[in-house]
């Protein structure tokens, strides 16, 4: 049930002003039972209205009912008088009437006023949650940004080696591409084309210098990547390799779980 659209229905409404019929108060009496949110507000409405009401509650004044004894003169009296209504009295109820509907009047426009400040409320939450979700994706796209323009400067330098890893017996179809700079040293790779790995197992990238292995870190295994992974810098390698290690890398490259390679 959407307890939303059950509340903003009115009929908790209907139900406050008793212009309900015995089965439909029965059945938002179950739906409050079940529904802890909707007995919330109808509480509310009920304390609205009731507040209202005792606001214009008016106790008399003490002096107003002596001022009146005295003046239909029933102290003295043995038996009580009969005071024979006039034409005049139908003033009173009139007035008495008057101020029934005014006061329903006044309850409802509160009732209104109540209504829309709910809404407007419920509208203002939703707005805040969307500038944030906006806000969110915002700081995103610009993360995105960055990294985007700090790799197109890296490929566009002029002291970069491009450098193709192939698929090994392993993995044939496995790709992978590095980017080194041989000014700076710095080593950016992608890895998007390596197949994805079991839980407990983890990508690590080695530099062959002089003929032996250096250790350039573990790859997160993510086979949406398409930015550039920034690594260790490494000087004078004659070749990059990666192999298959057991989550968190190992101190020296398993040869047999090699799955491709490239040489500059």
């Amino acid at each position: 049930m959407d307890t939303r659209e059950y509340i903003e229905s009115g009929v908790l409404e209907l139900y406050a002003f008793d212009q309900l019929s015995e089965a439909g108060r029965r059945d938002v009496e179950t739906v409050c039972t079940l529904y802890p949110e909707v007995q919330a507000e109808l509480d509310a409405i009920q304390a609205a209205v009731g507040g209202y009401a005792a606001s214009y509650t008016r106790v008399p004044d003490p002096a107003l009912r002596d001022k009146i004894l005295s003046q239909l003169d029933l102290r003295d009296a043995t038996d009580p008088k009969v005071i024979p209504m006039n034409a005049g009295g139908g003033s009173y109820r009139w007035l008495a009437a008057a101020s029934v509907i005014l006061f329903l009047m006044s309850s409802a426009v509160n009732l209104y006023l109540y209504t829309q400040y709910r809404n407007v409320s419920s509208q203002l939450a939703e707005l805040e949650s969307s500038n944030s979700v906006l806000a969110d994706n915002n700081t995103h796209l610009t993360k995105q940004i960055s990294t985007i323009s700090d790799d197109l400067t890296a490929m566009a330098s002029p002291t970069n080696v491009r450098v193709e890893l192939a698929g090994l017996p392993l993995s044939p179809a496995a790709r992978a591409l590095i980017f080194w700079d041989k000014e700076r040293k710095a080593t950016y790779i992608n890895t998007s084309q390596l197949p994805p790995l079991a839980e407990e197992k983890q990508y690590q990238l080695w530099a062959i210098v002089d003929g032996k292995p250096v250790d350039l870190g573990v790859l997160p295994n993510d086979k949406h990547q398409v930015a550039l992974l920034k690594v260790k810098n490494v000087s004078a390698p004659q070749a990059f390799a990666i192999t298959i290690e057991p989550k968190g890398g190992s101190v020296n490259p398993t040869m047999d779980q090699m799955i491709v390679l490239g040489k500059i």
